[in-house]
């Protein structure tokens, strides 16, 4: 199975995408609400793919994918 960080700090938007991930494609999504979670998060596990929000308390997207570039420049980031 496919695992995707998915960073959003809107709950409901995050929820909701969580759910369409898990339900129609079968990915095990681990959903973090801000930018610090979302790299603490990164640094504990392995992900195929990357999906962050730009706008974000503590940590704003753009910082995020360049410090999980820093990490791994091959992981897909959206």
């Amino acid at each position: 199975m496919k695992k995707i960080l998915l960073v959003e700090d809107d709950p409901n938007l995050g929820m909701l995408l969580q759910d369409y991930l898990q339900l129609k494609g079968k990915f095990d999504v681990m959903l973090c609400t801000d930018g610090e979670e979302g790299l603490k998060a990164y640094t504990k596990d392995q992900y195929d793919i990357c999906i962050l929000d730009v706008m974000m308390p503590k940590k704003d997207g753009f910082t995020l994918s360049k410090e999980i570039r820093k990490i791994n420049v091959h992981v897909p980031i959206i």
